[in-house]
């Protein structure tokens, strides 16, 4: 009987395991590829971390830097907030609003961002997501993205993501540090 019980156990806590939605509450560091149609390739790196006010709300900051071969430095600094709803015990689809300041050899140009999206724990430890951005600066760019984060233990996590706009492309590897798991 006690064997019966402690089976039962052990499967009621590994499906609460599974049950759990994505966190939003984490710093992470990127390494990037990023190729602009009028400036050229080059590469670059960002910080960026967000963190849950509640069940539904979060808010988020990033820093990015990045030099192409035809451009000199670009700098780019976005601080926003987002709300999320579950779609499922591991699915959540969020939207996101921001405000944009870029930093580039001439001068500087400020805007904002919206996006849309969607992100899923396939795992206990894969994190899948996807999303659609709009930024009004400049001309203004729609981009749609994708990537994965892997949970290798506890809080820590290496991910990959790629990102097609009509101006930008990019592609990057980064490390992730949770801060509620």
């Amino acid at each position: 009987m006690l064997r019966y019980l402690t089976l039962g156990v052990l499967m009621l806590s590994s499906t609460a395991a599974l049950a759990e939605g994505p966190s939003y509450s984490f710093i992470q560091a990127l390494y990037q590829q990023i190729d602009i149609d009028d400036a050229g390739d080059g590469d670059g790196y960002g910080v960026a971390g967000s963190v849950a006010i509640d069940d539904s709300w979060f808010v988020f900051a990033g820093y990015s830097s990045f030099d192409p071969d035809d451009f000199s430095d670009v700098d780019q600094i976005e601080v926003g907030g987002g709300w999320h709803s579950p779609i499922s015990s591991t699915t959540d689809w969020f939207v996101t609003a921001s405000y944009l300041d870029v930093d580039y050899g001439p001068g500087s140009e400020d805007g904002f961002g919206v996006g849309v999206g969607v992100r899923s724990m396939f795992s206990p430890s894969l994190e899948l997501y996807g999303q659609v951005n709009y930024e009004d600066v400049f001309d203004g760019d729609t981009s749609v993205g994708a990537g994965a984060w892997y949970t290798l233990s506890g809080n820590l996590a290496l991910g990959a993501a790629v990102e097609f706009g009509d101006d930008v492309t990019s592609y990057g590897v980064g490390i992730r540090l949770y801060f509620d798991k």
